[in-house]
């Protein structure tokens, strides 16, 4: 791996955390596919890094055709022949050739073309058809992108409006950054087949507005939730082993975690901070991006870890059994311990394994230990 391919990997997994991201995927005869692979759902993006340093000589037209060749031409062959084989594979080998991972049986590919080096001294498009849809960028804009919409689900909704959308656009500006700060300031949305003429260093001066400043003030918060996911990968992933169903219930759970917006999150951590800094003992939250996840918060002093995902556990049980028996439960519990935050994690999708016996222990949980009874008699009066 390249210093420049390694650079636009870290930046990847560490925006999108390691489960999204991999580098140097393998096909046929060991033959590397791209330099990064990010798999979210039915959602694939494909990323060809090439730095090329061109020699400036006299004739500029020259160094342009010779750095496009070797920068993006050389880029959206290798992106064509990854996505061809992927399309009939159902997996792919990382770069030891040993693990395999799976692919999703439905497949939508976005394409990247990440071409370093040209210092801007070559005029770069934003898209390019060839077989499909293709983003072409370079170190400064995919930088400002992975930092502005640094959640998976938030890169692939840019990712998917600019292919839906964008298909014949113009537009005028110094790089995709200006795109981006359009994108950003038009409530995360690009109008329909138009022309767009942006000022130069529109990206820039849009960092310095007041909105700006205040957006980015209020997400703050947010990186709560994503030191919860780093905190799970940290406690179960390194310490479990790989062939746990611990493990692969706290993957899952992380996925679904790591899928939810930078805003949605903000709302995520507002809720679970409510828990913790009031009376509150634990609350039933609905992902404000997923109605088919419930979360549940809890916050108390225990005993010791045992009773605490104890208690985290039946807690979950009794919030699908209130709300919806076929969804998935997120439960998170919160405990001050020796001045670090310390954070438990559990996982339960009931769908296909709910039974009387559990309507029974959910019941018990309501009327002997009193967990969620509020809700429940509120339920029962509305159904009155």
């Amino acid at each position: 791996m390249t210093k420049s391919e390694e650079w636009a990997f870290n930046l990847c997994e560490n925006s999108f955390f390691s489960l999204f991201s991999f580098a140097n995927p393998i096909g046929k005869k060991g033959k590397e596919l791209c330099d990064v692979i990010i798999i979210c759902g039915s959602d694939i993006v494909l990323i060809s890094v090439k730095e090329i340093n061109i020699k400036p000589s006299d004739n500029f037209e020259v160094d342009y055709s010779r750095w496009t060749k070797r920068a993006i031409e050389s880029s959206l062959k290798q992106l064509n022949g990854a996505e061809r084989f992927l399309i009939s594979s159902s997996n792919f080998k990382l770069e030891d050739g040993k693990i395999e991972i799976e692919l999703p049986k439905e497949k939508n590919f976005y394409k990247i073309a990440l071409a370093i080096g040209g210092q801007r001294k070559f005029p770069m498009p934003e898209s390019i058809e060839n077989n499909g849809y293709v983003n072409i960028m370079d170190e400064i804009s995919f930088h400002c992108i992975i930092s502005e919409l640094d959640t998976i689900t938030d890169f692939l909704d840019y990712l998917k409006e600019k292919q839906e959308k964008l298909t014949s656009i113009h537009f005028s500006g110094q790089g995709e950054e200006d795109l981006l700060a359009f994108y950003l300031s038009n409530g995360f949305d690009f109008p329909n087949d138009t022309y767009l003429f942006l000022d130069d260093d529109l990206y820039e001066s849009a960092k310095t507005s007041a909105e700006y400043i205040k957006e980015r003030e209020k997400k703050k918060n947010s990186y709560k939730w994503d030191f919860i996911i780093n905190q799970i990968s940290h406690n179960h992933f390194q310490r479990n082993g790989y062939n746990t169903d611990t493990l692969n219930s706290m993957i899952i759970a992380c996925k679904l975690m790591a899928q939810e917006t930078r805003h949605e999150r903000v709302k995520l951590v507002n809720n679970l901070e409510h828990v913790i800094n009031s009376n509150v003992r634990a609350r039933i939250f609905y992902s404000p991006s997923f109605n088919h996840i419930i979360y549940v918060f809890l916050s108390s002093k225990f005993n010791n870890s045992n009773e605490r995902r104890k208690e985290l556990e039946i807690r979950c049980l009794v919030a699908a059994f209130l709300y919806n028996k076929s969804a998935a439960v997120i439960g998170i519990a919160w405990e001050k311990q020796n001045d670090l935050d310390t954070y438990d994690v559990v996982y339960h999708n009931y769908q296909e394994v709910w039974t009387n016996q559990f309507d029974r222990n959910a019941l018990n949980a309501i009327n002997d230990l009193g967990y969620f009874k509020n809700h429940y008699n509120e339920l029962q009066n509305t159904e009155s």
